[in-house]
């Protein structure tokens, strides 16, 4: 009986951590030299759309983060969620390495618990939705290759599944909507 390998969620997240932990480090020794708050927004930019706020803001992160998910759940459907799978995870964890590399060298070891914060109530929900769903996507799109087929059979069972990612990208679209704004005004209020 053949062993069923398990997609590496978690190892591809981190790599992408690690990669984006080093690109920010490379551009600093280079050129990159700010050292003043205005560097926030660069920080910023990773969890706000801009200076929208209530339904407004809230439509945004649904428009953006959703509009995301909705292809990338229905890539699952074809040969090409593979390696969406394994590029989104990558993406995944080097926006959150250069999220917190940058922090660390805009402000010290202090920027590194600012760049936590202004990940920390939604990327609690993302990042479990993400690397679930994409393990999905995984799944679905190699069981297309290997049975050669065109249009998936267990269609039901991927959305039912694709389904409990989508209530965790909601919670992460609420948090990130209503506490991560407080959140983010509490870290600038400190660094004044």
């Amino acid at each position: 009986m053949e062993e069923k390998k398990r997609f590496p969620g978690l190892i591809l997240c981190m790599c992408g951590f690690l990669l984006g932990s080093f690109i920010p480090n490379l551009i600093w020794k280079t050129e990159w030299h700010q050292g003043t708050l205005e560097a926030i927004y660069y920080l910023t930019s990773f969890t706000a759309s801009g200076s929208v706020s209530g339904i407004e803001y809230l439509k945004e992160i649904i428009k953006f983060r959703g509009s995301l998910w909705s292809l990338c759940m229905i890539c699952g459907f074809s040969v090409f969620g593979a390696p969406l799978a394994v590029t989104g995870l990558l993406i995944l964890g080097c926006r959150i390495g250069m999220v917190i590399a940058v922090s660390i060298l805009e402000f010290g070891l202090l920027g590194g618990l600012i760049g936590a914060g202004l990940l920390f109530p939604q990327y609690l929900l993302y990042i479990p939705g993400w690397i679930f769903l994409m393990e999905q996507i995984w799944e679905q799109s190699m069981d297309i290759w290997k049975h050669r087929e065109l249009f998936p059979v267990n269609k039901r069972r991927y959305l039912g599944k694709t389904g409990i990612s989508v209530l965790l990208l909601s919670g992460g679209i609420l948090a990130e909507c209503y506490l991560n704004p407080w959140i983010a005004e509490k870290i600038l209020d400190y660094l004044k």
